[in-house]
């Protein structure tokens, strides 16, 4: 009995043993899965489901890097065309009004919606409630011209009446063309304008942001055929049924010397002027010189007289200077590259190493201005996990994000990865064990382990020891009773 007892207790001990210790050796981590319940969407309402374009630009990429710049406008923005980086922002939410740069998005729907060989007639009501004073291609009811030399009227010219013609050829009446203009507003982020026609004639109720105009424009621009219309400076309309034909020369003096030479920039192109009263002269155009492209938006500007008696519209002056700012003075700096080694953090149960080489993923570039110090570009990292990383990684795989920071700003960040692999070493640790009552004591026992593995073992031996003992006293003991019974002799 005693020996019966002795190994249970020993097989007990075995089976703790088992339990707290030998997970270590496992060759595969234990993995806990948690079940998500997540709330089912709501449907959208099946009868006003939202426009959804395609190419539709990136929100502006704001830096707080300290640019060295005036502008004489009501707002204005200096934009790097390519990746939509603001280089230059002043009241980009103030709410004002659009004139016609309006018409940047009445020429875009005709161009989503029409074919340019359509000829269309004008009618009475586009020519109804017009300023007279306002532009104009001297469009007559009646009259019959195509859709593509009504761009023109509209984009050289500012023809006002054109734009009605276009709204009442796209969508029947200009009501309806002008909900179809505030949807295409809402589907590319312009969250606040509003339009209440089709040319940007004042409005109380007609008003935009610089912020929405750049979203506009920077949406058209990618459009070729809309670029055809935005940097012509002249075109001719063919003869009509009530016209001759007339030669149309751009209102944008800052891509043309045709009209008033003083204000060409032989690096500008496009896009569109505007002007009524309350709104003030406004402009967007964009200016490259080979390696880089900036688009301008300035509204608001004004109309100076000038001791000779001239006069100088800012619009067209404050334009290039802030274009030329932006040329002469902002470049794209290296910020992340993948070959520069951003820290060397420690693995635990590596194989022949304690650490690992981490970078960043890509090579990212920051346009930055000429006064911006490249040597005080620091590295950020953060981490996937508050723990130390662990055995095995893999090349090239995450383990965090890293950020380039300039005086407090982040100019670019990506994933961090590690360089190379790392193996695991042997024995292969978990890295929690799960279970039970015993789990926190198993844990310690397993941190452990260079201790408790040879107590294992030398308790086995004791234990054996003791079996093998005790199994010899027991036969001993027999053999000599066997002795004491009676009738028992011994031969000689």
């Amino acid at each position: 009995m005693k020996i019966t007892r002795v190994l249970s207790i020993f097989l007990l001990v075995l089976l703790l043993l088992n339990t707290l210790v030998l997970p270590c050796f496992a060759t595969e981590e234990s993995e806990s899965f948690e079940a998500s319940i997540s709330e089912p969407a709501s449907d959208p309402s099946p009868s006003e489901e939202p426009l959804v374009l395609e190419n539709i630009p990136s929100a502006l990429i704001e830096t707080n890097v300290a640019v060295d710049f005036n502008i004489k406008a009501t707002a204005a923005a200096l934009i790097a065309v390519d990746t939509g980086t603001l280089a230059y922002g002043y009241e980009l939410d103030k709410q004002i009004y659009p004139a016609s740069l309006t018409k940047i998005m009445t020429c875009m729907l005709a161009l989503e919606y029409g074919n340019l060989d359509d000829v269309v007639t004008v009618s009475a009501t586009a020519l109804q409630n017009l300023s007279a004073a306002g532009s104009t291609a001297g469009l007559l009811e009646g009259e019959k011209i195509s859709l593509r030399d009504l761009l023109y009227c509209i984009m050289l010219s500012s023809a006002n009446e054109g734009c009605n013609v276009i709204a009442e050829y796209v969508s029947g009446d200009i009501d309806s063309f002008l909900d179809l203009m505030n949807d295409y507003a809402a589907a590319l982020g312009m969250k606040h304008t509003h339009f209440m026609n089709t040319h940007g004639l004042h409005d109380e109720q007609h008003y935009s942001t610089v912020r929405d105009l750049s979203i506009l424009a920077r949406w058209a621009w990618q459009n070729e055929d809309f670029r055809t219309y935005a940097t012509a400076t002249s075109h001719t309309v063919p003869a009509t049924n009530m016209s001759d034909a007339r030669t149309l020369h751009t209102t944008n003096y800052l891509i043309s010397s045709q009209t008033i030479a003083k204000y060409y920039y032989s690096k500008a192109s496009g896009i569109k002027t505007g002007f009524t009263t309350p709104a003030g002269a406004c402009l967007i155009s964009t200016a490259s010189n080979g390696e880089m492209e900036f688009m301008s938006v300035v509204v608001g500007c004004s109309e100076i007289e000038n001791e000779d008696g001239s006069t100088t519209d800012e619009r067209f002056t404050e334009t290039k200077r802030l274009l030329e700012y932006g040329l002469d003075h902002f470049s794209y700096v290296q910020v992340l590259s993948d070959t520069k080694m951003a820290d060397m953090p420690p693995v635990l149960y590596a194989q022949g190493r304690e650490n690992v080489v981490v970078h960043p993923k890509e090579n990212l570039y920051a346009l930055l201005p000429d006064t911006c110090d490249p040597a005080q570009i620091m590295l950020k990292t953060s981490y996937d996990s508050e723990t130390p990383l662990e055995a095995p990684l893999e090349a090239g795989q995450r383990v965090g994000m890293v950020s380039a920071v300039y005086k407090g700003e982040t100019l670019a960040s990506c994933e961090l990865v590690t360089l190379t692999a790392v193996e695991r070493s042997t024995p292969k640790y978990v890295a929690k064990a799960t279970g039970g009552v015993f789990s926190s004591f198993g844990d310690a026992l397993r941190k452990l382990w260079f201790i408790t593995v040879p107590v294992l073992l030398i308790l086995v031996a004791v234990i054996a020891v003791l079996i093998l003992r005790a199994r010899d006293k027991r036969r001993a003991k027999r053999r000599a009773m066997r002795k004491r019974r009676p009738g028992s002799h011994s031969e000689e």
